[in-house]
């Protein structure tokens, strides 16, 4: 594991659109520099960067899985963000309803078939309410509407697979307004900085 220190800025985030264009959440907040360091995973392949006063631990993957998970926490300790490192799960799930709140590109995180991807934020409906997932996606889990497939947080590499999840509470949000505003805080344009950071090498 690498862990070093470098100064730099937290992105700020822009405001997210609806696939018509319009504003899906409130005019990004300007977000102060932040001292960044960069983890590691142990193999050597997949590093990002994290603001210097939260901290990185590795950990065994739940379930006997394969690889290992780094748990990101902020200052005060609480976990925000999971990535597991050389996993070979799948994923399967039925259709929902999905609103997507944001997204960008990962370049750093070319799959082996050439597939980029991407960062996202996104709020899926089936059953009786809400989920809310944030993290490296297949672009296809990605797609806004109805009947889509249900959001898949694995990414492949060449080392096997990574999967990313943001660690909401249970309700993550009282209702999607209260998402649109967390998008304008300090704390998402971290995470979103250090999601798209991500690189394999």
């Amino acid at each position: 594991m690498t862990d070093t220190t470098n100064t730099s800025s937290v992105l700020a985030v822009a405001p997210a659109s609806s696939a018509s264009g319009t504003s899906a959440g409130p005019t990004a907040a300007k977000h102060a520099p932040s001292e960044l360091k960069t983890f590691t995973f142990p193999d050597g392949h997949i590093s990002f960067a994290y603001p210097a006063t939260w901290t990185v631990r590795t950990v065994a993957p739940p379930a006997g899985l394969p690889g290992i998970e780094a748990i990101v926490a902020d200052a005060a300790g609480h976990d925000l963000l999971s990535l597991a490192n050389g996993v070979t799960a799948g994923c399967a799930g039925g259709p929902v309803s999905r609103r997507v709140f944001d997204q960008a590109a990962v370049p750093g995180m070319t799959a082996p078939d050439g597939t980029e991807p991407v960062f996202g934020f996104a709020v899926e409906s089936y059953g009786a309410g809400d989920a809310y997932n944030m993290g490296l996606v297949d672009p296809r889990s990605l797609k806004p509407g109805d009947g889509v497939p249900s959001w898949c947080n694995l990414v492949s590499t060449a080392n096997g697979g990574l999967f990313t999840r943001v660690i909401f509470d249970d309700p993550a949000f009282p209702n999607r307004g209260a998402a649109r505003a967390w998008m304008a805080t300090d704390q998402y344009a971290q995470l979103k900085a250090l999601l798209v950071s991500l690189d394999y090498s």
